[in-house]
């Protein structure tokens, strides 16, 4: 997709890592280590509604000299799955609040949030839309007016039989409501070799048996940090 994003630099925005449970299959320090390897400029663990990653990936970012940005995945009730990402340490402070007050209001183990959580937006964080199979302009303008000139729209190309019309759509949605587009990788793994961990977490979460798992499992093993000329 070098026609359409430079990648002279890539920081990877959406990346999951084994604190988000039964989803992601490598540990913060083996993805930090990993983009490191890779020439990465950035890496932003983004674990779904949690932050319990961030000290085991500081560390391994220090001792890597790789810049690490801090964020949580968030799948709101009424609305989209955004990615928030904090500048500063006001906004990690805003983020860990948000976090909580969704734990908060579920029972353990789970996280609820709504549209009305962020009706004032998030000082001090960025705002990602995640697109999922689905482009949905709403949810793209919701976001743009609570994050103006600070929120963006993921494209995960994961190589997949679309991804040309897709990347076209994607292009057509940035137009319409006036969001740029930011390339990233829906990142579980560190190495494509965790894809078979992956999909048994799938199977264990799902409640189902490996060999009858199909289509709940992931068409390919692409979620995993990639040289930068192949994202």
């Amino acid at each position: 997709m070098e026609d359409h994003f430079n990648m002279s630099a890539y920081a990877e925005l959406h990346c999951l890592s084994n604190f988000t449970f039964l989803r992601g299959a490598s540990h913060p320090e083996e993805l930090v280590k990993r983009a490191h390897e890779l020439g990465y400029s950035a890496l932003a663990l983004t674990d779904e509604c949690s932050l319990a990653g961030v000290v085991r990936a500081h560390q391994a970012a220090k001792t890597h000299d790789l810049k690490l940005i801090i964020g949580s995945e968030l799948q709101l009730r009424d609305g989209p799955r955004i990615v928030l990402l904090a500048t500063t340490q006001q906004g990690y402070g805003n983020l860990s609040q948000l976090i909580t007050h969704g734990r908060r209001n579920a029972e353990k183990g789970d996280y609820l949030l709504h549209c009305a959580d962020l009706d004032q937006g998030l000082d001090d964080c960025l705002a990602l839309l995640l697109s999922d199979d689905t482009l949905n302009a709403e949810h793209a303008s919701w976001l743009a007016l609570r994050f103006p000139q600070r929120s963006w729209i993921l494209a995960e190309l994961l190589r997949g039989p679309d991804d040309h019309a897709r990347l076209d759509a994607l292009e057509q949605l940035s137009t319409q409501v006036g969001i740029p587009l930011a390339a990233s990788g829906d990142v579980h793994m560190h190495v494509r070799e965790r894809r078979i961990m992956q999909d048994t977490l799938t199977c264990i979460r799902l409640g189902i048996p490996l060999h009858t798992a199909g289509q709940a499992l992931y068409p390919n093993g692409e979620r995993h940090l990639r040289p930068r000329e192949h994202i």
